[in-house]
């Protein structure tokens, strides 16, 4: 079944000793291993055993694509040893008019995708079995002008549009999926793009317009957020900021500048949320950088550059600094858009806008991509963003 969570830890108690057994009582003959240490030991390997055994793998369950000029939603099952994609039965979904980009919550439960020219957003329910989209009820869900980013934080509870209003914040109905408007929304900036810190706390938003990172603090009870002192930040800010991503481990965020072709980087302070620009940042990078993916790990950071059909790829250093894979940047596609590495970090999913198709590549251990065979898989028109769920094997 689709979902994203961490892996449970198990837990067990000590069993109690049985009244009236005592450890002094117990018959000893010659050779044999006293009764409670026979159990004790039986215990122990019971426990050795279940503790030697294999931690649960995510790997990636569906891939989900959003065509901005058919106005439909992509889906496709995932063939988790190779990569390789499968349409799934009813792909194309209907979705607004111009879908721009598409997010699913953490257990894969939902998909979410914004529609920029119908300024709304369509809700979905996930089949987790099959990966076919049935509508959210109240679906479409009315939004400010122009949503062009959708995420949803790591408790589900809630969802983000980056839209020329600000950033619209809404509450996600655990049952049906259903999207409900929280006060105070929206949330003051020129919201082009919108990540969350993976603990929830923080949100950040590309200003397009005005060349700066919105961070806001997150309720975690009501979800409405609370501009960060100093918000927006300039400072290390590129030209037309629009890509934007947070490491796995909350340490850092950064930004595609579309204008001049860099990455910004910057530290996030872990209690009040401020980013500081990183030594060496901005980080060059291809032309019109419009997504940005970093793997589950924490290693690598890809970059879809739209103006040259290219990703840059990266090595994420231990102060957040970025170093070109060897071979970057990688000739992928014609008009390269949407970027995601799977759950397993084996794979880069690959938002190919023209003709409409989803490059898949294989991650070698230095991060550098490869076309599986069998790439790029058809897709609608205009392919132009992507999210692929999780399953624990």
């Amino acid at each position: 079944m689709p979902l994203t969570s961490h892996s449970k830890t198990q837990t067990y108690q000590e069993p109690k000793q049985v009244t009236g057994i005592q450890p002094a009582t117990l018959l000893r003959a010659p050779g044999r291993v006293p009764l409670h240490k026979a159990l004790w030991a039986l215990l122990l390997l019971i426990l050795g055993i279940a503790g030697c055994g294999s931690k649960p793998v995510p790997t990636p369950a569906f891939v989900y694509a959003a065509n901005n000029g058919s106005n439909n939603v992509s889906a496709f099952s995932v063939t988790s040893s190779t990569g390789a994609l499968t349409a799934v039965s009813g792909s194309p979904f209907a979705a607004g008019t111009a879908p721009t980009a598409i997010a699913a919550d953490p257990r894969g439960k939902f998909v979410y995708v914004t529609n920029v020219l119908s300024n709304n957003v369509s809700a979905y329910l996930v089949n987790s079995m099959s990966g076919t989209l049935t509508t959210v009820p109240g679906s479409p869900f009315s939004t400010g002008v122009g949503p062009t980013s959708v995420t949803v934080d790591p408790s589900g509870h809630f969802a983000y549009v980056g839209a020329a209003p600000g950033v619209l914040a809404y509450t996600i109905d655990s049952a049906s999926g259903a999207l409900a408007s929280i006060a105070g929304s929206p949330f003051a900036s020129d919201a082009a793009a919108v990540a969350v810190h993976p603990a929830g706390k923080f949100l950040y938003a590309t200003g397009f317009n005005v060349n700066n990172l919105s961070a806001f603090s997150i309720n975690s009870s009501s979800g409405a957020l609370t501009p960060v002192t100093g918000s927006p930040f300039t400072a290390g800010v590129g030209k037309n900021p629009l890509g934007i991503v947070v490491d796995p481990s909350g340490r850092f965020v950064y930004l595609g500048n579309t204008g001049d072709g860099t990455i910004s980087a910057f530290a996030i302070d872990q209690v009040n949320g401020t980013p500081t620009p990183l030594a060496g940042s901005p980080f060059a990078t291809g032309s019109d950088p419009r997504s940005l993916s970093v793997d589950p790990k924490g290693s690598f950071l890809f970059a879809g550059t739209f103006g040259d059909g290219k990703v840059s790829g990266y090595t994420i250093g231990a102060l957040g600094g970025l170093t070109p894979i060897s071979g970057s940047p990688f000739a992928v596609g014609t008009g390269i858009l949407g970027v995601a590495v799977d759950p397993s970090a084996k794979f880069l999913y690959v938002a190919d806008n023209s003709p409409g198709s989803i490059r898949v590549l294989s991650l070698g251990a230095n991060g550098a991509p490869t076309a599986i065979a069998g790439s790029p898989f058809a897709a609608g028109s205009g392919t132009e963003a992507i999210a692929v769920t999780a399953k624990i094997q």
